[in-house]
């Protein structure tokens, strides 16, 4: 048990086990309104997530001072959540937009970047990225708003250098 507690010591300092607030963060504003604007009665996902906030975001994983060492937001990490994101959002169209059905591996998401955090293989702002935005998803179509985001954000992300 000892040990246990030792290896959680990490874990709870970084932010991930407690209450204690990440001093990671996402733009201002982000997420604030929700994935979508009402146009003439349809959802419309609103161009900043798409655009500037990925961007925005994909800037600052990519930063030196984000990345403190060559192990934290690579893209080959980053994409792994985004793989990983695909498989969920297929799975939600194989059981025909059924958000119910496939909510349970979404928010498996959750401890896999916390623990990925924890093991410094992504930074505490791609852990606040995807714990905010799995907290946001409440049906199919957000789910949907989600994939698309994060695409663009993968998009922006630097190639990585051999």
């Amino acid at each position: 048990m000892a040990g246990f507690n030792q290896n959680n010591k990490r874990f709870n300092q970084a932010g991930y086990g407690g209450n204690q607030q990440s001093r990671a963060s996402l733009p201002a504003g982000y997420l604030a309104g929700g994935y979508y604007d009402v146009v003439q009665g349809e959802k419309v996902l609103k161009k900043d997530y798409i655009v500037k906030y990925p961007e925005e975001i994909a800037r600052a994983l990519s930063d030196r001072e984000e990345s403190k060492n060559n192990k934290r937001n690579k893209r080959s990490q980053i994409r792994k959540f985004y793989d990983y994101t695909l498989r969920i959002n297929d799975l939600l169209v194989r059981k025909a937009g059924n958000f119910t059905l496939v909510e349970g591996e979404l928010n498996r998401l959750i401890p896999f970047v916390k623990y990925a955090g924890s093991r410094d293989t992504v930074s505490d702002l791609f852990v606040n990225f995807i714990v905010k935005n799995i907290s946001m998803i409440k049906n199919a179509d957000d789910m949907r708003a989600f994939v698309k985001h994060f695409e663009a954000l993968v998009a922006y992300l630097p190639k990585e250098k051999n």
